[in-house]
């Protein structure tokens, strides 16, 4: 806490390079964010067209039920489409991030600079949640596998 303090007492300025380097940053996440809002819609296409595909190899295959086949393909449509609609948060506040940004560079405006900020830690919150919540997956599957593998002997 004492840092902290120490560093407002000093108000901290953004010189030449820090902008520099801001504005760049912007950019960069003006362009994440694009290409992440159109990787999120492929991937709603992919999840519609990806779960009526999977039915209909699983319904022509003779050894699956049609129900199963059915089941299956809905689990895999809502899988991609949660992982869209994560994609397509995390690109908005990367978006709004470079978009706020580069605003408060060319006004000057702290408190643009701010919200700027706010959605670039926000993104971050996200990102460590989804990253906590994917190795919860992974380390269950791991003792899912190994679980099957003792009781296979």
């Amino acid at each position: 806490m004492e840092q902290n303090e120490n560093l407002l007492s000093n108000d901290l300025q953004i010189d030449s390079i820090a902008f520099a380097h801001l504005k760049e940053t912007a950019m960069w996440a003006k362009f994440l964010g694009i290409v992440g809002f159109v990787i999120s819609g492929l991937l709603v296409i992919v999840a519609i067209f990806a779960g009526t595909f999977l039915s209909k190899m699983m319904q022509a295959s003779p050894y699956n039920s049609a129900a199963g086949a059915s089941m299956g393909a809905g689990f895999l449509t809502i899988i991609y489409l949660i992982i869209a609609a994560i994609a397509f948060f995390m690109s908005l506040l990367v978006f709004r991030f470079g978009t706020r940004t580069k605003s408060a560079l060319i006004t000057s405006d702290q408190n643009s600079l701010n919200a700027g900020f706010g959605s670039l830690r926000m993104m971050f919150r996200v990102y460590g949640i989804v990253m906590i919540v994917y190795l919860g997956v992974i380390l269950v599957a791991m003792i899912g596998g190994l679980a099957a593998v003792a009781f296979m002997r």
